[in-house]
């Protein structure tokens, strides 16, 4: 293990635990490894794993303990890491990692969507496909980070900046061709087709794509419960998030979903399952 890839696999590790680590030791860390001080960031994971007993994984355990090899002991000034090898033998592990919620029984005829009010952030990453309404600001950080450590693709979009009314170019202004216009239903579709273990999408500026473009936005609505439909018939992981939208705008969303149908093609499948957040 060469240096840059201790530092990418102890990034994914402390990453991966993001639900179950409180905010500011996760912002400690990440601001820790944005600096390199990868010595910082597992001395504090040792420390919080081992004081407060948090359910760590067999295969977290095994990467954890591969990554603190790659050190040489003593290190000075970090007690946990010097300690590591105890640590790591008395871990609150678990079998599995924590295993995603069953879910709902495939309905040959009903309704596309299941809808959640309310919702715990930490327990909707634990369903294998959701739509996320009205994701609020201070989980789409948290939202990105743990698609791009668990499956390796967090994305997030400005639809404000991708589907413009027009846009300058050279001093000339230009309308949106039809491929520009189709970006984001394209993007969605090719992560959802071309990458491994799927992905996170977070769209923020909803509420002004949808108000100047009602008809284009309402098209990608309706294709979104098949899109994530389709994910439940394999393994992937892969999550939509449609942020900055009005409650108004939420309860049509809600209503253009409840409408749409799923391709026959697919069969009996789950109804997706929606996560709609309360007003900030």
């Amino acid at each position: 293990m060469d240096e840059i890839e201790f530092m990418d696999r102890a990034d994914a590790l402390f990453q991966g635990m993001r639900n179950r680590l409180r905010d500011q030791d996760y912002d400690f860390m990440s601001g820790a490894a944005r600096a390199g001080e990868h010595a910082e960031v597992l001395d504090l994971l040792l420390a919080i794993i081992t004081k407060r007993r948090i359910p760590i994984s067999k295969r977290e355990r095994d990467e954890l303990r591969s990554i603190m090899s790659f050190y040489e002991l003593p290190a000075k000034m970090y007690d946990f890491i010097n300690d590591w090898e105890n640590i790591v033998a008395s871990l609150n592990v678990v079998d599995d990692a924590p295993e995603r919620d069953e879910p709902e029984p495939p309905v040959a005829s009903g309704p596309p969507i299941i809808v959640h009010e309310n919702p715990d952030f930490g327990r909707t990453l634990r369903t294998q496909v959701g739509l996320h309404i009205d994701l609020p600001p201070r989980l789409y950080e948290p939202f990105v980070d743990h698609f791009t450590a668990a499956v390796g693709v967090g994305v997030e979009v400005n639809l404000a900046r991708t589907n413009p009314d027009e846009y300058l170019r050279r001093g000339k202004a230009h309308k949106p061709t039809e491929v520009e216009s189709n970006f984001v239903a394209v993007m969605i579709q090719a992560i959802s087709d071309g990458s491994i273990w799927g992905g996170g999408i977070l769209l923020r500026g909803f509420e002004q794509w949808w108000t100047k473009k009602r008809s284009d936005a309402e098209n990608l609505v309706r294709q979104l419960p098949t899109v994530l439909a389709a994910e439940q018939l394999g393994d992937d992981n892969f999550h939509i998030a449609l942020a900055d939208l009005s409650s108004s705008t939420a309860e049509q969303v809600i209503t253009v979903l409840t409408e749409s149908k799923i391709e026959e093609i697919l069969g009996a499948v789950p109804p997706v399952p929606v996560f709609k957040y309360p007003p900030i």
